[in-house]
C-alpha cells in the first residue's frame, strides 16, 4: 500500500512538473519574475568576480532565493538574510573562541549551533533569520581549520550573502520603479504568514526538539568525518541538513510528529536536486570554461527553476530545491570551469547531507516507536 502511494504521488508529480514546462512563456508576470531572477543571479555572480569572492555559489543563492514578484517581499526577505548572517557570523566567532584546535570542541559546537538554530527557526515568525544565523554559522566553523583566520571567514560570508542580497535588491527596486510606467504585470504577492500554532507549549516545545535532534546528530556525525577525513562537499552537506527540518509548527503538532511532511520535503529535495544535476552536468561540458557560454546557460538553470518555484504549490519546493542545487553544482567557486569533478563532489555533498539524515530520522522513529510500545 505505502509503495503504490509513493509511486502514485511520484507519477503526479511529474505530471505536474510536465504541466508546468508547457505553461513556460516569454511573456507574463511568471517571465517577468523569472527575469527578474535571472538578471539578479547574474548580477550577484558578476559582482562576486568583481571583488574577487571565492564561494559564487552561496552569492548567486542568496540573489536567486531573496526575489519574489512584489518589492515589500523582497526587501522583507533580504533584511531577515542579512540581519541572520551577521547575527550567525557574529554568534559562531564569541562560541567558538575556546574551540580552536580541539576537533572535540568543533563538533560539539557544530551540533549545538545546527540543533538550537533549527529549535528557534521552527518556533519563530522569523524563522527566515534564525535559519541563515544557523547556517552562516555552520558554514564559518565549516572552514575553521583552514588557514584563515576565523574573523576572516566570518567577513567573507557577510560578504558573500550582501553581495547576492544586494543584487536582488537592486533589479528587484528597478522593476518596482518601472512597473507603474510601463505596465507591467505583477504576481499575486506572497505572504510569509506566521503559524498559528503557539510554539511555547509544552508538546510543541517537544515537537520542535524533537525536529531539532535529527539535525544535531547529523551534523555531529558528518564533522566527526570532516574532522577525520575532511570532505570537499562538508559545507553543501551542512546547509541540507539544516534546511530540511524545517516545516510549519502546525505540520509538526499532527499525530505522526511530521514524519509525512518531512519525508515529503526529503524526496521533494532529492527530486530537484537530481534534475538540476542532470541540467548542470549537460551545460557544464558545453560551456566549457567560457564565460560567454556559461552565462547564457546560468540564465537557462535560473529560468526554469523560478517558472516552476512561481507555479502550482505542490511543486514550488522542488522548484525551489531545483533553483539551488543547480546554483551549487553550476556555480564554481573561483572561476567559470567545465570540469565535472568539482560540480560532483557537491551533489555528492547534498545527497550525502539528504542520506545522512533520513537515516538518523528513521532510526529514531522506530526507537520513539518501541518505546510508546513499552509503556
Amino acid at each position: 500500500m505505502r509503495r503504490h502511494r509513493s509511486t502514485a504521488a511520484l507519477t503526479r508529480t511529474f505530471g505536474l512538473l510536465a504541466a508546468e514546462l508547457r505553461t513556460l512563456h516569454w511573456r507574463g508576470p511568471r517571465a517577468l519574475l523569472a527575469a527578474q531572477t535571472v538578471a539578479s543571479v547574474l548580477l550577484a555572480v558578476s559582482l562576486a568576480d568583481l571583488f574577487r569572492l571565492t564561494d559564487r555559489w552561496w552569492v548567486a543563492i542568496s540573489a536567486y532565493v531573496v526575489m519574489r514578484a512584489d518589492w515589500s517581499t523582497s526587501w522583507r526577505r533580504g533584511v531577515q538574510r542579512m540581519a541572520g548572517t551577521i547575527g550567525g557570523a557574529v554568534a559562531c566567532l564569541l562560541l567558538a573562541y575556546g574551540t580552536r584546535g580541539s576537533t572535540t570542541g568543533f563538533v560539539l559546537l557544530l551540533a549545538l549551533i545546527a540543533g538550537v538554530g533549527v529549535y528557534m527557526a521552527l518556533g519563530s515568525t522569523r524563522s527566515y533569520g534564525w535559519l541563515l544565523a544557523t547556517i552562516t554559522a555552520c558554514l564559518i566553523l565549516a572552514e575553521a581549520n583552514t588557514q584563515h583566520a576565523l574573523w576572516h571567514i566570518a567577513l567573507l560570508r557577510v560578504a558573500d550573502v550582501a553581495v547576492g542580497t544586494t543584487a536582488c535588491i537592486l533589479i528587484a527596486g528597478l522593476v518596482h520603479l518601472l512597473r507603474p510606467h510601463w505596465h507591467l504585470p505583477l504576481l499575486d504577492a506572497e505572504r510569509d504568514e506566521p503559524s498559528p500554532a503557539d510554539p511555547h507549549t509544552p508538546q510543541a516545545r517537544r515537537r520542535r526538539a524533537w525536529q531539532a535532534l535529527p539535525a544535531a546528530c547529523s551534523v555531529g556525525i558528518l564533522a566527526t568525518a570532516h574532522a577525520l577525513y575532511p570532505m570537499p562537499a562538508f559545507p553543501q552537506m551542512l546547509v541540507t541538513v539544516v534546511v530540511l527540518p524545517m516545516i510549519p509548527l502546525r505540520t509538526l503538532l499532527q499525530r505522526d510528529f511530521g514524519e509525512a511532511a518531512v519525508g515529503l520535503r526529503m524526496a521533494n529535495r532529492l527530486l530537484g536536486c537530481l534534475l538540476a544535476a542532470l541540467l548542470a552536468l549537460a551545460l557544464l561540458p558545453w560551456a566549457g570554461g567560457h564565460p560567454v557560454l556559461f552565462l547564457p546557460a546560468l540564465a537557462v538553470g535560473v529560468w526554469l527553476a523560478s517558472h516552476i518555484h512561481s507555479g502550482h504549490e505542490d511543486t514550488r519546493y522542488i522548484g525551489l530545491q531545483f533553483g539551488i542545487a543547480f546554483l551549487m553544482v553550476f556555480v564554481q567557486d573561483h572561476a567559470w570551469t567545465g570540469e565535472l569533478r568539482p560540480a560532483l563532489m557537491r551533489l555528492a555533498g547534498i545527497l550525502g547531507g539528504v542520506l545522512m539524515l533520513a537515516v538518523l530520522r528513521l532510526a529514531l522513529a522506530r526507537a520513539r516507536r518501541s518505546w510508546l510500545a513499552r509503556r
